[in-house]
């Protein structure tokens, strides 16, 4: 199974808070546990679960309501040798179930900050093991280099979807523009080479 992007350390219990870096000057929703839940303007208000571990590694996941698919991104400062756009090709592991292979991207918010691994998908079986499991272990170059605890995972991503729908209800309905134009149709959009009146057989039989 593959997704898109990600990267590595060592850490197991949840620190506090998760760096500025990551979360950007985006809006507070709701603390759920050891958790976050933010919004992200930049991505049409998508909403995301955001925490960090003692070894100092960030674990970001949400939705992007643009593309109608969700991501993630996981780094730590000790991983001084990833770089922006490079791509890395890791593993992830929800305790014991497959694991999925997934090409990364570096991602780097501001010149000179940590540099995190990117993916995204729309495959949500991908979130439910997210959810259910315990642990959730990441791989790069067949070695084990990190694994964290998933404290509350379930409740974080369920309160993503709460404000996520939140948003989405919240969001202008856009109708599209309506041309002043009569001859901007398409005369065939209803079937090439047809037009909207069908009388010419009975004229012909007139005839």
């Amino acid at each position: 199974m593959r997704i898109t992007s990600i990267a590595l350390v060592l850490g197991l219990s949840l620190a506090t808070a998760a760096p500025a870096a990551a979360q950007g000057d985006n809006d507070f929703w709701k603390a759920v546990g050891d958790w976050d839940i933010n919004i992200d303007p930049t991505v049409g208000n998508g909403c995301y679960a955001i925490a960090s571990w003692n070894g100092g590694t960030v674990l970001r996941i949400g939705r992007n309501p643009e593309r109608d698919n969700f991501y993630f991104l996981i780094g730590n400062p000790k991983w001084a040798s990833l770089q922006p756009e490079a791509k890395y090709d890791i593993q992830i592991q929800f305790g014991n179930r497959p694991v999925w292979d997934v090409s990364a991207t570096g991602l780097q918010f501001n010149p000179g900050e940590t540099v995190y691994l990117h993916a995204q998908s729309n495959k949500m079986e991908f979130i439910s093991e997210f959810q259910e499991a315990l642990n959730m272990s990441i791989s790069y170059n067949g070695s084990e280099i990190d694994k964290l605890k998933l404290t509350g995972s379930m409740r974080a991503w369920n309160e993503v979807e709460v404000c996520q729908q939140e948003m989405n209800r919240r969001a202008p309905s856009v109708s599209p523009p309506v041309s002043e134009d009569p001859f901007s149709e398409d005369p065939f959009g209803n079937g090439a080479g047809q037009t909207k009146n069908s009388s010419s057989k009975n004229r012909a039989r007139k005839e």
